[in-house]
C-alpha cells in the first residue's frame, strides 16, 4: 500500500510542477508551430534534391527535436525558457540526436533486408520498432537530464525501462488517452469556426499539451532516475510528516 501512495504522490507533485511551469512559460506552445513551419519550408526547398533532401530534411527535423529538448531542459531545471534558448536550441543536441539517430538506423536497414523476403516480416520489422519504441522511451530525458551518450545512453534508457516500467508507462498511457479524448472534443467545439481560427487553436492547444506532456516526462524521468523503490518510499514518508 505504500508503494501504491508513494507512486501517487510522486505523480501529483510532477503534474502540480508541469502546470506551474506551462503557466510560467504559455509562449513555448507556439514552438511546436513554428517547427512544423520550418519543416514545411524545408520540405519544399529539398523535394527536388532527392536523396540530399531527404538527409537535409532529416538533418533539420533532428534540430527542431533539438531545440524543444533545450526549451524543456530549461523549463525543468530553471522554470524559465525564452526565445534565445528556441533559437541556441537548434544545435545543443543535434549530433547527440543524430548519432543515436544513426545508431539504430544500421541495424534496422539490415533487419528490413533480411526480412523483406519473409511471409511476417512486415509483422516482424513492426514489433521490433515497438519494442524500440518501449524500451528507447526515456531517451529524450536521458539525453538532456543526464551525461549518457551514444550506446551507453541506450544502454542507460533500457536498464531504465527494466526498473521503472510500471511508474513510467501508467502515467503515459493515461495522459496520452486524455490527450486524445481532449482533442476529439476540441475538434467538435471548433467545428462551425473560420479555418484560421480553428487551425490557431488546434496548434496552440497541441503545443499546450504537448510542453505540459514533456515537462511532466521530465520532472516524472527526474524522481526516478537513480533511485529505487525502497528509497522513493523513504522520501514519500519524509514529506509526509
Amino acid at each position: 500500500m505504500q508503494f501504491v501512495h508513494m507512486t501517487l504522490w510522486m505523480y501529483g507533485t510532477a503534474l502540480a510542477r508541469a502546470w506551474d511551469s506551462v503557466l510560467r512559460n504559455w509562449v513555448v506552445s507556439f514552438a511546436p508551430l513554428a517547427y512544423g513551419l520550418i519543416l514545411s519550408a524545408v520540405a519544399v526547398l529539398a523535394g527536388p534534391l532527392g536523396i540530399l533532401g531527404g538527409l537535409l530534411l532529416g538533418i533539420v527535423s533532428q534540430a527542431c527535436i533539438s531545440s524543444g529538448l533545450y526549451l524543456i531542459e530549461n523549463m525543468v531545471r530553471g522554470g524559465r525558457a525564452d526565445f534565445d534558448d528556441f533559437v541556441k536550441g537548434f544545435g545543443v543536441y543535434l549530433w547527440e540526436l543524430l548519432r543515436i539517430a544513426f545508431i539504430l538506423w544500421i541495424p534496422l536497414r539490415v533487419l528490413a533486408a533480411a526480412l523483406g523476403p519473409m511471409p511476417n516480416g512486415d509483422l516482424i520489422l513492426m514489433l521490433v520498432r515497438l519494442s524500440l519504441y518501449i524500451l528507447l522511451n526515456p531517451v529524450p530525458e536521458f539525453i538532456y537530464q543526464t551525461r549518457a551518450s551514444g550506446l551507453e545512453l541506450i544502454t542507460a534508457s533500457y536498464n531504465f525501462i527494466v526498473e521503472n516500467w510500471i511508474e513510467w508507462f501508467l502515467p503515459t498511457l493515461a495522459l496520452t488517452a486524455a490527450g486524445y479524448i481532449l482533442a476529439q472534443l476540441l475538434y467538435i467545439v471548433i467545428a462551425g469556426l473560420p479555418p484560421f481560427v480553428q487551425f490557431f487553436a488546434v496548434s496552440f492547444v497541441f503545443g499546450l499539451g504537448l510542453t505540459y506532456f514533456m515537462l511532466f516526462r521530465g520532472f516524472l524521468f527526474a524522481e526516478l532516475n537513480g533511485t529505487t523503490r525502497r528509497s522513493r518510499i523513504y522520501r514519500y514518508k519524509a514529506n509526509a510528516r
